[in-house]
């Protein structure tokens, strides 16, 4: 019995104890130094898909192309414009951190660590997706007529994203490790704020 009791004591000593409060000015640093890097990255991802645009529209309006180089660069250049307004457009929310208070700066950085998740998920699958269209149309290509001389204009773009395609995946991966550990601290943090 007098075991019970220690540990009772033990345990109402315990509950006593004041949790240590929430720094909300780290936390705000920490959300306005992460507003920045993503502020950057979206502007620099958004200019170089403006540069890859731009390339893509010059190929396919240069004089020497064809109808094909026609369609195959203006469909890659209108992927790219589609595919970058939706990252900006998942990211809306996400630009400013201003004036909001502690649980409010949690909830917004729990919502970016879900967009990197989600960011890189739907960003690598789109890749392959698009790697395996071109492939496929590759070997389409191949298996026609007099097309050989096109496929063959295919092959370096292809060997190239064998090598780039898992490069961005480990990145990429990285990037999600990092954020599902951020978003564990945060939902700590989130929960040792609605504590009593």
């Amino acid at each position: 019995m007098t075991a019970n009791k220690d540990w009772d004591a033990l345990s109402a000593t315990w509950r006593q104890q004041e949790a240590p409060a929430i720094d909300v000015e780290a936390l705000r640093l920490e959300a306005r130094r992460r507003g920045r890097t993503l502020r950057r990255t979206v502007w620099l991802e958004t200019g170089f898909t403006a540069l890859v645009v731009a390339m893509c529209t010059l190929i396919a309006l240069a004089p020497g192309s064809d109808g094909f180089e026609r369609v195959l660069f203006g469909t890659l250049a209108g992927l790219m414009v589609a595919y970058q307004a939706y990252m900006v457009w998942l990211r809306r929310r996400e630009w400013s951190e201003t004036g909001l208070d502690a649980t409010a700066l949690l909830d917004l950085e729990l919502r970016r660590c879900e967009t990197t998740l989600y960011y890189w998920r739907f960003g690598m699958w789109s890749v392959l997706v698009l790697w395996l269209a071109l492939y496929g149309f590759w070997l389409w290509l191949l298996a026609q007529d007099g097309e050989a001389s096109r496929a063959a204009g295919l092959v370096g773009g292809l060997y190239i994203n064998v090598l780039v395609i898992p490069a961005m995946g480990l990145y990429g991966l990285w990037r999600s490790n990092q954020a599902r550990r951020r978003r564990e601290r945060l939902r700590a943090l989130r929960e040792q704020a609605r504590a009593p």
